[in-house]
């Protein structure tokens, strides 16, 4: 009985371990997918308000811990905002941040996480940047967009405007 409590403990501990790996802090794979700095009704947040909103992707195999990651709308001030811990992009998925005046992060009835950030986009145009310890790690320079209408990364690495934004889902261009 002993050897057999044993082996289980050890295999729930390999488990464990095995399932800590799947997690990485490569924040490098983390990219600035999509931008939108005029919404109007093309994505509401969860007490219905339009808010501009920053579109980030995993485009890693692995799902990816932000703690610590800085998210901004210049290069002035990289620390407008820092993710918590505990939350995750998942691997291959996106993440829709909400440019607000206030920050916030709260976990959704669904299991979703809704995030605050406490700055706005200028629908003039401006930057988004995400950076770690003062590094920058990607950033984008759109310029004044027009209402529904986001700036957003196409395949071939270069940035477009987009007449149908894709929150959450794969860039689609026309």
């Amino acid at each position: 009985m002993k050897k057999l409590t044993a082996a289980l403990l050890c295999a729930a501990l390999l488990l464990s371990a095995v399932s800590a790996l799947a997690v990485t802090r490569d924040f490098g794979k983390i990219k600035i997918n999509e931008v939108m700095a005029s919404n109007g009704n093309t994505l509401r947040d969860s007490k219905g308000k339009s808010c501009d909103w920053i579109e980030l992707k995993n485009t890693s195999d692995d799902d990816i811990d932000l703690s610590g990651l800085n998210l901004s709308d210049g290069k002035k001030n990289l620390t407008k905002f820092t993710f918590p811990e505990g939350v995750v992009l998942a691997k291959d998925a996106y993440m829709i941040i909400f440019c607000t005046d206030y920050e916030s992060v709260e976990t959704l009835a669904d299991g979703t996480v809704e995030i605050h950030v406490p700055f706005k986009l200028s629908a003039d145009g401006e930057k988004v940047v995400i950076a770690f310890q003062d590094v920058i790690l990607d950033m984008v320079r759109f310029d004044a967009q027009q209402k529904d209408v986001s700036y957003a990364l196409k395949d071939d690495g270069t940035w477009a405007f987009c007449n149908t934004p894709t929150p959450g889902a794969e860039n689609k261009f026309e």
